[in-house]
Formats: C-alpha cells, structure tokens, sequence
C-alpha cells in the first residue's frame, strides 16, 4: 500500500513539474515558461498605447517597469448543436500583478518581446553624456529666440502658447484676432520667461529614425553615409500651422560601434538578421550655437546651427533601454 502511495505522489508532482515548465517560445528564439515573472516595458510608440497588451476589465494604467507572472487560459471551442466542437480552443496568456484584478492584462508575448513591451535582457547601459535632457516640442520655439534664429512675432507668440497649453483653453486666443490681442502681453511674458530659462550650454538630444548598412565585421558596427537619409530628424511645433526648426550641422556620425554577440541579438529580434539596411533610433546629441541670424522667408522654416556631437543607438523609438551601441561625430 505503502509503495503505491510512493508512486502516486510520484505521479502527481511530476506531472506539476511538467505543468510549471511548460513552455512558450518567441519568434526570434527566446524561451520562456509559464509561470516566469515576465517585467514590463514602456509602449514601443512613446506617448501611445501598448501594442501588445491590454485590460481585460476597466481602463487602468500599464505600470512600466512592474513585473508579473505569465498565466495561461485555455477557453474550449464552441460546441455545434450535436455537441461537436467548433474550431481550436483559445489559448489566452495572462500577466497577473498583485495590486490589479486577477488575470485582466492580457499579454500577446511573442510579439510583446518583439516589440520591447516585455523586457528579456537588461536595460542598464552607458550613455555619451548622460548629463543631456531632450529637447522637447515646447522647448523649439524658445531655443530658436534664444539662439537668435527667431524674434517675438505673433506668429512666434501663438505657436509658442498652442505647444504649452491644452487646445480648448488656447482656441480663441490663437483663432479669435480680437481675443488674441487681450491675451497676447500675457501670453508674450510666458514666451519672454521661457526663453530666459532656456539654457544654450547644456547638451540636448533629439530621437530619429536612422538607417544604416549592414554590418561591418572587420570594423565591428554599422557604417552610416548621407546616401542613406538625413542624420538629425526633422522638427517641428505642434499645431495646424507649425514651425520647423531646421537643424544644420557641419559633423556626422559615419560609423556606430556595436559588439558581434549584441549585433546578432538585435538582428535576430527585428527579424532583420544578415540584411544590408538596418533600422536603429538614436539619441542624436547636440549643442544649439548661438548669435545666429534671424531670417525671415515666409516658409515658417527656420535655420539653426547646431553642434553634432555624437549618438547612442537603440533598438526601439522611445530610446529608454536596449541600447545598442555609439558612435562619436567627426
């Protein structure tokens, strides 16, 4: 009796055992189980929504950075009017995180680590300047003034205010001629004290799409030339009439540094391994040169000279985490 107890146990913690491996395999060969504390990411579109995940119940925050273990549900095939099933079961995966309802993030984990909604490698890295701070769609129209490619025009005053403010508090005022004219010394002084406070010394960044060819071994990274795009992103406020800050620069940046192994595993995760044209998103730094000159051409584009001073390249656009590599201007 005793012996048959033995193998009972024996049969029931091997077969949890089998049950907690069980295992859901990636696109790009990453394997993971159900069960694992999976850690979530930030959207790979920043100031979007995630792409691969979503509450099942209610509307609440994804918190980034939090981490939750991977559930699985199976939901049975429909049954015809014999009893017969109809199609698959549905087999639905689930991040469950303490402080939210039971099973309600619904998570489609190949594609959240193909898009780096699910973090699987870590995320600290060393930047070129860590001291840099993004130059941000409300910050390019004081720079402007600032470094003397802009003056205090109304159009310069309105631009400024619809970046700032929400759009139905600024709506007369940018729309309405006698309304703006109320507003304008008030909304004058805003634009006044943000250029004050706009710093032309610190180290700014700006986020862009580059491309660049395929991977050189002899060098170790991917080369870059200006055939294959322009290397700082085009700017521009916000708003139906906007301004674009053109950036010009005299350096480049021809060639990013990145180990073999870490070329490998971003290839492999873009599903891009081998090819002649990869896609990175950069930290482009730069500092703004001031004394520039104000020129006016009625095409609401403004010329400002920057100094390029290098990049880091990572593999998604919010440019947080899976860094890839850096390379210096010249």
């Amino acid at each position: 009796m005793r012996n048959y107890l033995y193998l009972f146990l024996f049969l029931l913690l091997g077969t949890g055992s089998i049950v907690a491996q069980e295992s859901v395999t990636t696109i790009n060969g990453h394997t993971f189980h159900v069960g694992d504390s999976l850690t979530i990411g930030l959207p790979h579109e920043p100031g979007e929504r995630y792409q691969t995940m979503g509450w099942s119940k209610g509307d609440m925050k994804i918190p980034a950075f939090a981490k939750g273990k991977l559930k699985k549900r199976i939901i049975p095939a429909e049954k015809d009017f014999f009893g017969d099933p109809i199609g698959q079961p549905q087999i639905i995966y689930f991040l469950s995180l303490p402080q939210f309802p039971k099973d309600s993030l619904i998570v489609y984990p190949e594609h959240a680590i193909q898009k780096g909604e699910i973090i699987t490698a870590p995320i600290e890295h060393k930047t070129l300047y860590p001291e840099a701070v993004e130059l941000l769609q409300e910050d390019y129209i004081p720079a402007l003034i600032k470094a003397g490619c802009l003056t205090y025009t109304d159009q310069a005053i309105k631009v400024y205010a619809e970046s700032t403010g929400s759009p139905e508090q600024l709506s007369d005022a940018t729309s309405n001629p006698f309304e703006y004219q109320r507003q304008r010394a008030t909304l004058l002084e805003k634009l006044k004290a943000a250029v004050e406070k706009f710093d032309l010394n610190r180290v700014y960044y700006v986020r862009h799409k580059l491309h660049t060819k395929g991977y050189d071994f002899v060098r170790g990274g991917y080369p870059w030339d200006e055939r294959l795009g322009y290397a700082l992103p085009f700017l521009a406020t916000k708003g139906d009439l906007p301004i674009h800050p053109f950036l010009t620069y005299k350096k480049n940046v021809p060639f990013i540094s990145v180990p073999a192994d870490r070329a490998e595993s971003f290839e492999k995760r873009k599903n891009t391994l081998g090819l002649d044209l990869q896609t990175f998103y950069i930290r482009a730094y730069i500092r703004i040169v001031p004394g520039q000159k104000y020129e006016e051409d009625g095409s609401r584009l403004y010329k400002m000279e920057v100094d390029y001073l290098g990049l880091d390249a990572y593999e998604y656009p919010h440019c947080a985490y899976y860094h890839i590599g850096s390379g210096k201007a010249e």
